[in-house]
């Protein structure tokens, strides 16, 4: 029995012209070739479908896409295997610029697709050229930052002091922010080791240290800042230095696909100004809001969920994203997860230390994975040194590691010469992508 063509009824909920380009596309393919079809702008969103039931295999198609699809450079078609002789074929929306703005997924029966080739050229031209109108829509859609206003709520002493500086009315805290003023910072990353396939985007995690104190983080001032809600002093320190750094290498992170990652203090993620701060800091430095996350911890959910669920509509907002740190397999997950611009969830230590001899804490790391998996989210296990044990975690479906084994945390300037060492050809799509070197694990 033939496939029947994909029902054209419109289930989701943005502008006709997406419902336009998506009757074009199944016109100019041929009969019951397409299943489903779906339009999706740069962060995965699905902005049109057509009828059918979507999987945890389709989802990974999505997050492939995401992967893949950023960059000047990146490959104008992909194709993923889905259950049921299925394929999801993927197709790069870049506008005249050849900017990523988001893709089209055709979930093909394997039977229509077998001996028609894998490149987009492959494909009906009006097919292509549907895409390609597609990214134009969403280039000259207008970007809205609905940044709660400031007039909802009071000035804090943090904001005076930033702002205009000591008042003269609380001397202990003009002392702890002169300090924190005055130290002299330093800013070292170190990048996720990707375990799945298919990771074009390199990930890495930036670290603020005390360029007087051989480079060790300034710990207990870090703490004494954040108990007097100071600590977004330093966090603005960081993501200004971090912002200035990726400007002056536009060149390479423009066109590469990247993510540098900052951790928030409990003050930042209450400070209803700070994305403004760096909103401000990437419009005049003229790099994208993708190359940045902001990462803060899972038990500031149950402190303050709804400042959470703030901060999460803001860097979605802003075109970031958001990393949940120390996950645990608890009945929150779900929602936490499907928080708007969560990127990755970095799983406890405690689930991954000693995994191999605990069989419990496998189905816990391999259940967090899935439910990842089913919200479009990157999961990550930290401190993580033997081989053996990304092994396991690979089969577990966790996609990254981090540890020293992988990667010693190292100055931003010395990024660029273990970017070139680190290249090598991913066999899957034969281009150039970056991951670590097996010698180093």
């Amino acid at each position: 029995m033939s496939t029947p063509p994909a029902d054209l009824s419109n289930t989701g909920t943005h502008d006709g012209l997406a419902g336009i380009y998506a009757q074009r596309i199944a016109a100019a393919l041929p009969l019951n070739w397409a299943q489903r079809i779906s339009l999706h702008d740069s962060r995965g969103n699905v902005c049109w479908q057509s009828a059918g039931v979507w999987g945890p295999s389709d989802l990974d198609a999505v997050r492939l896409a995401l992967e893949r699809f950023v960059g000047k450079s990146a490959p104008a078609r992909a194709d993923h295997e889905l259950p049921e002789q299925r394929t999801a074929v993927l197709l790069r929306a870049a506008d005249t610029g050849n900017e990523f703005r988001g893709f089209v997924m055709l979930v093909m029966d394997n039977r229509r697709l077998r001996g028609k080739g894998k490149s987009v050229n492959d494909l009906p031209l009006p097919v292509q050229r549907a895409a390609h109108e597609w990214a134009m829509r969403l280039a000259a859609a207008p970007t809205v930052y609905p940044h709660e206003a400031a007039s909802e709520l009071s000035a804090t002493q943090t904001e005076r002091l930033i702002a205009h500086g000591p008042t003269g009315e609380e001397p202990e805290i003009e002392k702890l922010f002169a300090r924190l003023r005055a130290l002299p910072l330093t800013l070292v990353a170190q990048s996720l080791k990707p375990l799945q396939h298919g990771m074009r985007i390199r990930r890495y995690e930036v670290f603020l240290r005390d360029a007087s104190t051989a480079e060790t983080a300034p710990v207990s001032l870090l703490r004494a800042a954040d108990d007097r809600g100071l600590g977004t002093v330093l966090d603005r320190r960081v993501a200004g230095a971090l912002i200035v750094w990726l400007a002056g290498r536009s060149a390479v992170y423009g066109d590469e696909p990247a993510q540098f990652s900052i951790n928030l203090s409990s003050s930042s993620l209450a400070d209803p100004n700070f994305l403004r701060f760096v909103e401000l800091c990437i419009t005049k430095a003229g790099i994208g809001a993708a190359l940045l996350a902001f990462e803060t911890d899972q038990s500031f959910w149950r402190k303050d969920r709804i400042c959470l669920q703030r901060l999460s509509r803001g860097v979605e907002a802003l075109g970031a994203g958001l990393i949940i740190d120390n996950v645990t397999f608890a009945d929150e997950i779900a929602d936490l997860l499907s928080l708007p611009a969560v990127r990755l969830a970095k799983i406890d230590r405690r689930l991954t230390q000693g995994l191999a001899a605990s069989r419990s804490n496998q189905m816990r790391v391999a259940g967090l994975a899935q439910i990842a998996r089913v919200a479009g989210v990157l999961t990550v296990a930290k401190q993580v040194e033997a081989r053996e044990e990304q092994d396991l975690l690979r089969a577990l479906g966790v996609d990254f590691v981090q540890g020293h084994a992988s990667a010693m945390p190292a100055p931003l300037d010395a990024l660029d010469r273990q970017r070139e060492e680190a290249l090598v050809v991913d066999p899957d799509v034969g281009e150039e992508v970056g991951q670590q070197h097996e010698a180093t694990v």
